[in-house]
């Protein structure tokens, strides 16, 4: 044991036990009159605390002792108590100021290197699925999905870093940086910046990982026009948070960004290859521009509008040699209704928009409109129909009507369950079963639905 620390706890005891036996020795002189008959209980007590507090000088005349023989042993010697000293060049943290514990002593030289540490998270996404339809790559099976590695930390006051490394199902599990980007919070003037791997800003939920969403599977019309999962690019973007009058908010944001991911689509004659929607198969350079805006309605409700677009070029099946100027919009629209005990009501719909240059392929469209209501924490109920053109089809469509049941076992795992009734090319009626198991461990941030 330290030493020093040892005298210091040895003097603490001992100006403690003597302001104990001070405060209890003040009711014998409160009154020096002899008690009632009434009181001989109360005079019996008084003689058991004369005994407690002739206990208590013992106690005190022993840490005296001690302390003295400490004192002498220590005196003089190369252990001898440290005077403190202030070195100009330590700066007390900010805690220090605040009151706390921090400002009693300087911590040791490494102390505090444990704030150095990244948040560490793993979040695993499971899949159970039965098809009628043959073509489906899930059909029949219980796949890891994927797994999905997040490292996360503030590297600068205001500057965060990211970076979410996963394990997809589709590419054999092989690591691949998902999103890696740099995060400057506060620009000033209500401007931050993102740069880096990240997914773009565009749609209501493209930001989002799958294991964030409301549902199983995404949308036909964001998987055949926007991306089957979400819209990756490497660049920038600036967001503009407006000064607003009232609870009004709004944020523009706009982007730059490279694809160097040659899209991968099959033949577009084909109705086996067209399950896996092109989405806006930008080939090289693309920017994005998103505007959102929400307004509280009432204390317990919220409607929220957004405005995207994105254009760009974009190879052409089955020659990918042949490139084509792509346009994409999108308008969105959400209205929550907060009922209290953990329940919401939200409606939501959301219509995109593709256009193409090369005069085969007009404009392909598609849209979602989706129910959910949240009965509790643990229960969520949603009801989602789905229609969608293929880009690289014209007069070709899907259509499907979707039930949604998730039971939240905890803030980051929980079990989904989605029954799908559908028409597609190729198959007019179809009906496929998904069940879904999300486990995370450790703070795993995201933008949450």
């Amino acid at each position: 044991m330290n030493r020093p620390f040892l005298i210091c706890r040895l003097q603490s005891a001992f100006f403690a036990a003597a302001i104990l036996a001070v405060c209890a020795s003040l009711p014998l002189y409160c009154d020096s009159a002899p008690p009632p008959p009434d009181e001989a209980a109360a005079v019996s007590g008084a003689s058991d605390d004369s005994v407690e507090i002739a206990d208590l000088k013992r106690e005190i005349e022993t840490l005296r002792k001690r302390i003295g023989e400490l004192e002498r042993r220590y005196a003089g010697s190369p252990d001898a108590l440290p005077q403190a000293e202030t070195d100009s060049s330590i700066v007390a943290p900010p805690e220090a100021a605040e009151g706390t514990d921090h400002a009693s002593a300087p911590e040791p030289a490494g102390a505090g290197r444990a704030l150095l540490l990244p948040d560490i998270s793993l979040i695993g996404n499971f899949l159970g699925n039965l098809s009628s339809d043959k073509r489906s790559g899930h059909r029949n099976s219980i796949d890891v999905e994927a797994v999905e590695l997040g490292i996360q930390s503030y590297v600068y006051p205001g500057v965060k870093a990211d970076v979410f490394i996963a394990m997809p199902h589709e590419d054999g599990h092989r690591a691949q940086v998902e999103e890696a980007y740099l995060s400057a919070l506060n620009l000033g003037k209500g401007l931050s910046l993102r740069v880096g791997k990240s997914k773009v800003p565009f749609g209501r939920v493209n930001q989002l990982h799958a294991h964030s969403w409301l549902y199983v599977t995404q949308p036909s019309a964001l998987a055949n026009l926007v991306s089957p999962e979400s819209l990756i690019g490497e660049g920038a973007y600036l967001s503009y948070l407006a000064p607003t009058p009232g609870k009004l908010f709004a944020q523009l944001d706009a982007g730059f960004w490279t694809n160097p991911a040659e899209p991968e689509f099959g033949d577009p004659t084909d109705p086996s290859a067209i399950l896996k929607g092109a989405g806006a198969a930008f080939g090289d350079r693309f920017n994005t521009l998103r505007l959102w805006t929400s307004y509280p309605t009432t204390e317990r409700s919220e409607l929220e509008l957004g405005a995207s677009h994105a254009w760009g070029s974009g190879a052409i099946p089955p020659a990918h040699s042949v490139r084509s100027r792509v346009g994409l919009s999108g308008a969105d629209v959400s209205y929550r209704i907060f009922q209290g005990n953990n329940k919401r009501l939200l409606l939501r719909g959301e219509h995109i928009w593709r256009r193409a240059d090369h005069g085969a392929f007009p404009t392909a469209r598609g849209y979602y409109l989706l129910v959910d209501q949240r009965l509790s924490a643990y229960r969520e109920y949603a009801l989602r129909y789905d229609w969608s053109q293929f880009p690289y089809a014209p007069g070709l469509h899907e259509s499907s009507i979707s039930g949604i049941f998730t039971n939240q076992l905890t803030e980051q795992t929980y079990l989904r369950l989605q029954i799908t009734h559908g028409s597609r090319p190729g198959k007019s009626h179809y009906n496929e079963l998904w069940l879904q198991w999300v486990w995370g461990v450790g703070p795993h941030t995201h933008d949450l639905e």
